[in-house]
């Protein structure tokens, strides 16, 4: 049986409990939760029974990276301490690599080569794979 909790973080309740991840270990899954604790700790029961029932682990294998940035964005950057300009600075920039290739680039078959050229792109500027023109100052 897992265990959770839930915590006040602000206005907001945080419901918190841990899954075994693909390769065995222990991860503390967090999400938001309401303004009451009780509703809280009903989602969080309704979370743990979900788990508890479909044992469900994500392969890294299936997801892109703009997937994975969006699943950071959720269970990272939202729930942290950061203030809201630079959480939306950060959704800003993860808006535009998701416009590029690899963005939609299996996680699995990134390499250093791709992370290379896409920072190539962005820092000097040149011919995206799409065909544009992409200037440093877009």
């Amino acid at each position: 049986m897992a265990k959770g909790s839930v915590r006040k973080k602000g206005k907001k309740w945080y419901a918190r409990f841990y899954i075994e991840d693909e390769s065995g270990r222990k991860v503390q899954k967090e999400f938001v939760g309401t303004e009451s604790k009780s509703e809280t700790e009903a989602l969080l029961r309704k979370a743990i029974a979900d788990y508890e029932e479909k044992k469900f682990v994500g392969k890294a294998e299936n997801i892109t990276v703009g997937e994975m940035l969006d699943m950071w964005v959720e269970e990272e950057l939202k729930p942290g301490s950061l203030s809201n300009g630079t959480v939306m600075a950060y959704m800003a920039a993860i808006k535009k690599i998701k416009k590029y290739p690899i963005g939609s680039r299996k996680l699995k078959t990134v390499t250093a080569d791709h992370l290379q050229a896409f920072i190539d792109l962005m820092s000097y500027g040149g011919v995206n794979p799409i065909g544009t023109n992409l200037t440093i100052f877009e």
